[in-house]
């Protein structure tokens, strides 16, 4: 690794959320507390098998330490994971504990659901600006698992089957990207492509800040009309240079990890989080290296960001919220935890913890860290919970991109149903 590798620092349905506010009050988030045996409390989270395994592991380690508390957990996949939690809420019967993201964060602070943890969970250990993207209405109501960056992953046995030299990322533009790509696919006959279409609202966020725009406003979107038409056009550009699958491919693969391009040997460059690395790595069984996004060759800034990967929330309405903050407290300030879910859930941004388990780090972890270290200096800074609605967002963008790659729409028409769709969705 380069240099000090635990010196990594930034720079810088909801309507049923709508009626829980008076309700919360009452609300009972957990079970027993009676005197007669353990608290016991009820954790969600989403995730994959891995994710769900790691855990549980670290639960056990939890309850082995605290035997006067037991752990229920609830886990499902990313799918149906905030329709239960928004129903749950609704109905007085939230986890004590529960995992979010910051596209959501906004909306469930915003109705008092979540704990201000300001007073509960020492966080004097931990990165002050990644955790201050948990910070709504001057309240800590999310502490970071971990923190990520969305970058670009190159599959580097792909690159050397083109016999196309990997690009310099301090350098290279998104016109390069376009070329590099497209060469690639052209040298192996489309038996691998490039690149693949990413929707994701990180990219449009990175690409937004690079032309002097923000994702996110007070008033709502920040990103122009403009700068959506063109990258929407971006992606566009790639499929019809055969850089990029067609659009029913692209389609096919949609927004999944585990059909990575990258991750199949079936393409050179790809982009994903940085907490992603480990999963791409694993299933192609090759080297994957991390490279900084293109960027415009007279953009001020590079647009990357540091990113809480997720939070731990308590439910406002738990009867055990000393225990629920002790949980969380131990999720991100434990080092034996930490070494349990190494970057599952993003590196750690507890210094002492990452600097504890630094040594055990599988191969992708550090290459992460060592990625966080190299564009420290150039990162914007973390973002904090954008405007209520933005849930939606992520959808809105795929389902426009669909149709601007499917030709039943221009990019700018997308463009303009897009922000016209998003005033509706964001307050």
């Amino acid at each position: 690794m380069k240099g000090d590798s635990v010196s990594y620092r930034t720079r810088s349905s909801f309507t049923a959320l709508l009626v829980v506010t008076a309700l919360t009050a009452t609300a009972c988030g957990g079970d027993g507390g009676s005197g007669d045996g353990p608290v016991e409390l009820r954790v969600a989270w989403w995730g994959n098998d891995s994710r769900h395994e790691l855990t549980e592991e670290v639960i056990a380690l939890f309850e082995d330490r605290n035997p006067d508390i037991r752990i229920e957990p609830e886990y499902t996949d990313f799918t149906p994971y905030y329709d239960r939690l928004t129903t749950q809420v609704a109905s007085r019967e939230a986890p004590d504990v529960f995992a979010i993201e910051i596209r959501r964060l906004g909306e469930f602070a915003d109705n008092d659901i979540l704990a201000d943890l300001s007073d509960s969970v020492d966080t004097t250990e931990l990165d002050p600006d990644v955790l201050a993207s948990g910070v709504v209405d001057d309240l800590q109501v999310g502490i970071p698992t971990g923190a990520n960056t969305f970058a670009l992953m190159a599959n580097t046995a792909v690159f050397a089957e083109a016999g196309v030299d990997l690009p310099d990322d301090t350098t290279w533009t998104w016109d390069d990207y376009l070329d590099i790509s497209t060469r690639v696919s052209e040298a192996t006959g489309r038996e691998a492509f490039g690149s693949q279409p990413s929707f994701n609202d990180a990219f449009l966020k990175i690409y937004a800040e690079q032309r002097g725009e923000q994702m996110y406003t007070e008033d709502g979107i920040g990103a122009s009309a403009g700068t959506l038409t063109d990258w929407f056009q971006l992606q566009l550009d790639h499929i019809e240079a055969g850089a990029s699958p067609d659009a029913a491919l692209s389609a096919e693969l949609g927004s999944s990890v585990e059909n990575a391009l990258v991750a199949t040997n079936d393409g050179a460059l790809g982009m994903w989080w940085s907490n992603q690395l480990s999963t791409i790595s694993i299933s192609s069984g090759e080297t994957v290296e991390l490279l900084r996004l293109p960027r415009f060759a007279d953009a001020e800034a590079s647009g990357m960001f540091l990113q809480p990967s997720m939070f731990w929330s308590s439910f406002s309405g738990s009867q055990h919220p000393e225990e629920a903050a002790r949980f969380i407290d131990f999720m991100v300030n434990d080092p034996d935890a930490g070494a349990i879910q190494g970057s599952d859930r993003g590196l750690p941004v507890n210094g002492a913890v990452l600097e504890s388990i630094q040594d055990g780090l599988p191969e992708a972890d550090v290459a992460s860290l060592t990625f966080f270290n190299e564009i420290a200096e150039e990162l914007s800074a973390a973002p904090t919970a954008p405007p209520l609605g933005a849930g939606d967002i992520p959808d809105m963008l795929e389902r426009y991109g669909h149709e601007v790659i499917f030709g039943n729409m221009s990019p700018g028409e997308a463009a303009e149903s897009f922000l016209e769709e998003a005033e509706g969705a964001l307050s």
